[in-house]
């Protein structure tokens, strides 16, 4: 799981990073830049704090 969870966060950084530098090759506004870096970067820690609940469930020793 863990090797997973790493590939899928490479994904996620480089997917962010590849964002920025399109926005700044067509020459769009800073604001623009850093506005759709941070919606990408709060989406995808809504989506991994869920992933790590949902793993957590999962584990019989945290049950009640």
């Amino acid at each position: 799981m863990t090797q997973r969870r790493t590939l899928i966060d490479l994904v996620a950084f480089l997917a962010v990073l590849a964002t920025g530098i399109i926005l700044v090759a067509l020459e769009a506004p800073g604001t623009t830049v850093v506005m759709v870096a941070g919606a990408l970067s709060t989406l995808y820690a809504a989506w991994t704090v869920g992933s790590r609940r949902q793993h957590d469930a999962d584990k019989p020793e945290l049950r009640k």
